[in-house]
């Protein structure tokens, strides 16, 4: 049975994942990687340059499907307001979460804050978007008296660069989820 390139590709990052996860980034080789995944080495160079392409496609599958999973759940509620604090909950909470699997690694991920700018300004503007979705809403229902329509677009930048402070404290930092709650209550509700 043949394996597509998305298939072979994903099987991959899991096995990178069980890897990384087991030895830690820097002690993991792309040899640990093709032994874990059962594929030759030279079927990982076929996908990847190196290790540190691997790790970015992981984080960047896994950030990707964290922040889409806190949009749909955000949008079932109920009121813009319900929605920007569990997009924000949600996604802070989901992200601590994942890091949580990769605690071997995550002091490496620590020491390179640029790899956590790096991927968080991948998705900025996607974040953007999903909020700005959320404050269209809330302006349409009158929720958000407070912002014209014309600054919809920089309201969403500056929650969406909120969130971000937010996550590199949590993340890095402090380790209380109770702020979390706290920080999108003010953040949605107002001081």
């Amino acid at each position: 049975m043949g394996y597509t390139n998305d298939t072979a590709k994903n099987e991959i990052l899991e096995a990178s994942k069980r890897v990384f996860q087991r030895w830690g980034f820097k002690k993991t080789t792309m040899d640990d990687i093709a032994r874990e995944s059962g594929k030759a080495k030279s079927s990982l160079y076929y996908y990847f340059k190196s290790k540190d392409d691997i790790i970015d496609a992981l984080l960047d599958r896994e950030f990707e499907s964290i922040i889409q999973k806190a949009r749909e759940n955000a949008l079932q509620q109920q009121t813009a307001k319900e929605m920007l604090k569990k997009y924000i909950v949600e996604s802070i909470v989901a992200m601590k979460n994942e890091i949580t699997q990769y605690t071997i690694i995550w002091d490496e991920i620590k020491r390179d804050q640029n790899l956590i700018t790096k991927l968080r300004d991948k998705f900025q503007s996607v974040e953007e978007q999903y909020i700005e979705e959320i404050l269209h809403i809330g302006f349409k229902n009158k929720e958000f008296s407070f912002i014209s329509a014309q600054e919809l677009t920089t309201a969403a930048k500056a929650i969406t660069g909120m969130i971000h402070a937010l996550e590199l404290y949590l993340l890095l930092e402090n380790d209380d989820i109770k702020q979390v709650d706290i920080a999108a209550r003010f953040i949605t509700n107002g001081i």
